[in-house]
């Protein structure tokens, strides 16, 4: 199939479904115009990408995801930075985080998701908002690449982020409230990782206890096999987590 006919494809079986939309729902003329006026103002805002994102990333990465993928895949989202530092440490403070700020302690192992053998020197790039719900978008504050030992191993020191509001301020933001629902991301750890010989990967890891982890604004991002089970260590303010990737071969 060329594009032509992928193109022609996609907007047939497209036009057909929404058509299908207006007839169940008895769409005015009226809310069509109301609609058209939205998107008009979307695309002007940049916005629509994210809008697509938001209804259906997820959909379209679990209904191409094939057997032996391994890690299912997530969103970048807006906030990914490129040439993040190496932690060698594994520890992805620039500064001290609050007095009362939960510390986690990441570990796991990275391997081929085939043959389940490890991947050492395999990249693995964080980034996350902090205990406030915010990012670092000056700085390098909680980002950073740690690289696998011999063993595929990785560890991580890092804050246990908290959730935050996306588009408070644009079209998408707009149409929540209009909805009278939420744009709130459940708290989560943004994960980059890169290994020769297989493919790229990009996910997220959720945190359970986060008050939206069951109604997380982005269509389906959150599912069990990407959900942590921090364990407290020792009744303190520390936490320890582990999960392992497993990486496609190219």
């Amino acid at each position: 199939m060329n594009d032509k006919q992928r193109i022609t494809e996609i907007w047939e079986h497209s036009v057909r479904a929404l058509q299908g939309v207006v007839r169940e729902l008895r769409i005015t003329e009226d809310e069509l115009k109301v609609a058209a006026a939205y998107f008009n103002r979307l695309g002007q805002s940049g916005m629509f990408p994210s809008l697509l994102a938001v209804g259906f990333s997820m959909t379209s990465i679990d209904a191409t995801r094939t057997p032996g993928s391994g890690t299912r895949r997530n969103l970048e989202g807006p906030y990914y930075r490129k040439n993040a530092p190496l932690r060698a440490d594994g520890v992805l403070f620039d500064r001290e985080p609050g007095p009362a700020a939960p510390i986690l302690v990441l570990r796991g192992r990275v391997c081929d998701a085939v043959t389940g053998e490890a991947l050492p020197g395999a990249e693995v790039d964080f980034w996350q908002a902090d205990e406030n719900g915010t990012y670092d978008n000056e700085g390098f504050n909680l980002r950073g690449i740690v690289r696998t030992d011999a063993s595929g191993a990785y560890r991580v020191r890092t804050v246990v982020p908290k959730d935050y509001s996306d588009h408070d301020h644009d079209p998408i933001g707009e149409l929540f409230r209009a909805m009278g629902r939420h744009n709130r991301r459940a708290a989560h750890i943004h994960v980059k990782l890169r290994a020769a010989g297989h493919e790229p990967l990009t996910t997220q890891l959720f945190i359970p206890w986060s008050d939206y982890i069951d109604s997380d604004y982005v269509e389906g991002a959150v599912s069990e096999d990407l959900t942590l089970q921090p364990a407290s260590a020792g009744g303190t303010r520390e936490h320890e987590a582990s999960f392992d990737f497993l990486l496609k071969p190219a």
